[in-house]
């Protein structure tokens, strides 16, 4: 068979993705029974299971007799054996070589072709296809295997370990919590070929066991019990010597049976299957509770003389030892769940409860469709995660609308806090430098710039600053918030999330970055502690652009205070010219009594007369020195809240 070639994906806008609302196919291809579910992009609701031929669960089996290929129940139906078809079961395997990887192919196509034709599904090329496989698979094995169904003609394949599938479905269905899952959780899962233990804490999955422990070994006991009681036992031997295959259909209907008698309470299960083999030849099958009890506990061949109830509890133990090893406490799992067709058998449950006393059991409804509904969730839920991170960074890019709006909100903020300080440090540090240069502690107006200098930068490290800037500050950052979630608001909701989902309050992330944009003392921590300024802050930043190349008081000492002294001195006889009023004069110690003339009141009038300059050198200051540091500053917190914002609010993917 000629492999079909696969296309290249191309990726479209998210728009175009959303629109289109990508189906999600969990294909759970079982050892011997197979199901789908189906999960749409656009909308939260449960998986719904998808019907095969008119079952929900069909058997994992293919005849082919020439081009015509049948399988599920189809393929071991009797009115196709007479063709002496070649017959697959239980192939799935992790042994892919050609010929393992030839029914696997035949089986994938004609289950897909199938439901495509019916209009169940979108089809092999656009569809999304999620598949589950053992946990003890490792890597390249799990590569193999997808290849093999890439080769099949699915376009778009994923290989997923079938307990991550179980938890996911746990999780949608209430039966284990967010907060389970990162305790511990000890997931066996109990198929037709193999029974898998996988233990998870905070979501990471640890496989630590993984045997060939299935159910359906027991479909086998069950027919080598019924043949045994048959009237027409030898008629039926020669029919199956005669047709091979025919062994193949009579297991399956045991396996019927058996799944009838272990779903039900203790009630006793018979089917009569007529054959064709001379006039008036049955295979009578039934199940009862004696039945059962031989079935699980007599010695197994396949087991190597343990029966499947002794294997299995011997499973459960090797569990215990693997979870122990390396450690010298046992890593008790605080729930337990069980998954898979075969968790409904009567021994497992007290068998598990009997290994964890201590552990909560869990057993779903419908475990043997946990998987398939498990995989299409967690291909929703991958898919809407991925998309929803990859456009919260799109928006966090050079060119994205979050930075170009946080950069302008970075250049915006030397206007909102300049006129703040200016009125701040006029009552603060500039009305108290000249009181102590009017009493006479600061002999010289050159020493009350130098003072101011000083008293400023302390200012800035004070709780008063702290205080006057703070309102101002919370201000500027809603306002920038605003403008982010007018950008993150419309992804959220396009991605069926509530439209706050990436709104920062309440982000630790940002609380921290606002507490650093106060103006207390800069704090020398560093990125790794989240902090994102990088032991700087607004104080810093001012105090190394503004006193340093702002030039904030000299119009203040020119004009109108310059004028204000001069013409006191003038009128007092001394002979100043006018230029010598800031040169001569600032350098002079002038008597404490002739300094009186420079009242509070004229240093407030001074100070208003020229507030509108020393805000603009205030801001001008901030553009110069401090508006592009902090800018990056500023988004790189944001960058890094939203990061953190997107990956805590993925669990409402869950939900």
């Amino acid at each position: 068979m000629t492999p079909m070639k696969k296309k290249t994906e191309i990726s479209t806008p998210l728009k175009t993705r959303l629109a289109t609302d990508e189906e999600f196919i969990g294909f759970d291809l079982g050892h011997g029974e197979s199901a789908l579910g189906r999960a749409y992009g656009a909308t939260m609701r449960e998986p719904e299971i998808l019907e095969y031929r008119g079952q929900r669960s069909f058997v994992t089996a293919i005849a082919k007799d020439g081009k015509e290929i049948k399988i599920g129940a189809d393929a071991l139906s009797l009115s196709f054996a007479h063709h002496k078809p070649d017959v697959w079961l239980k192939f799935k395997t992790r042994h892919l070589d050609a010929q393992a990887a030839e029914p696997i192919t035949y089986f994938s196509q004609a289950l897909i072709a199938g439901l495509s034709e019916e209009g169940t599904i979108r089809g092999a090329k656009e569809s999304r296809f999620i598949i589950g496989c053992p946990s003890g698979w490792d890597i390249p094995t799990r590569e193999a295997y997808r290849h093999v169904f890439e080769h099949a003609g699915l376009q778009s394949v994923r290989i997923v370990p079938e307990s991550r599938a179980a938890l996911m479905t746990a999780l949608e269905q209430g039966y284990v919590s967010i907060e389970d899952t990162r305790a511990s959780v000890l997931i066996v899962d109990i198929g037709s070929s193999t029974t898998d233990f996988t233990y998870c804490r905070d979501l990471e999955a640890d496989d630590v066991g993984h045997n060939e422990l299935g159910s359906g070994l027991l479909d086998d006991e069950i027919f080598k019990l019924n043949l045994s009681r048959q009237k027409s036992r030898k008629q039926i031997e020669k029919l199956i010597e005669a047709y091979p295959h025919y062994k193949a259909i009579l297991t399956y209907w045991c396996r019927q049976a058996k799944e009838a008698y272990f779903t039900g309470e203790d009630v006793p299960v018979e089917m009569i299957k007529r054959l064709p083999a001379g006039k008036r030849v049955f295979f009578d099958i039934r199940i009862d509770k004696k039945d059962a009890k031989t079935i699980l506990e007599s010695p197994l061949e396949s087991l190597n003389g343990y029966s499947w109830k002794s294997a299995f509890d011997y499973a459960l133990r090797e569990t215990i030892e693997s979870l122990s090893e390396g450690s010298d406490t046992l890593r008790a799992p605080d729930t337990i769940l069980l998954t898979g067709g075969a968790s409904r058998l009567p021994l497992v449950l007290p068998a598990t409860q009997k290994a964890f006393p201590k552990a909560r059991v869990i057993r779903g409804a419908e475990p043997e469709f946990a998987i398939a509904r498990g995989l299409a969730w967690l291909g929703r839920f991958e898919y809407l995660h991925g998309s929803f991170k990859s456009e919260t960074a799109a928006l966090l890019s050079e060119t994205g609308e979050v930075r170009l709006r946080a950069e302008s909100a970075a250049q915006s903020l030397g206007a909102k806090i300049s006129p703040v300080l200016v009125d701040a440090m006029a009552e603060d540090c500039i009305l108290p430098a000249f009181r102590e240069w009017r009493s006479g502690a600061i002999d010289t107006l050159d020493a009350v710039e130098s003072a101011l200098e000083v008293k400023v930068k302390a200012w800035l490290e004070s709780q008063h600053a702290q205080e006057a800037l703070r309102p101002v500050i919370d201000s500027w950052f809603a306002g920038l918030q605003r403008d982010i979630e007018a950008q993150t608001d419309p992804l959220c909701r396009a991605h069926g999330l509530p439209a706050m989902v990436l709104s920062l309050d309440g982000s630790e992330h940002v609380s921290r970055h606002l507490e650093g944009l106060s103006v207390s003392a800069p704090g020398m921590t560093s990125l790794e502690s989240d902090t994102a300024l990088v032991g700087t802050g607004v104080s810093a930043l001012l105090i190394s652009g503004l006193l340093a190349k702002a030039n904030l008081f000299a119009a203040l000492f020119v004009n109108p205070i310059g004028i204000v002294l001069g013409s006191a001195l003038l009128g007092g006889g001394y002979l100043f010219g006018r230029k010598a009023i800031s040169g001569k004069m600032r350098r002079s110690k002038l008597p404490v009594l002739t300094r009186q003339i420079l009242t509070d009141k004229r240093v407030k009038s001074a100070i208003k007369r020229q507030r509108a300059d020393m805000i603009k050198a205030v801001a001008a200051a901030w553009d110069t020195a401090a508006a592009s540091r902090f800018s990056a500053e500023l988004t790189q917190m944001l960058e890094k809240a939203l990061v953190e914002r997107a990956d805590e609010r993925a669990v409402l993917f869950l939900i």
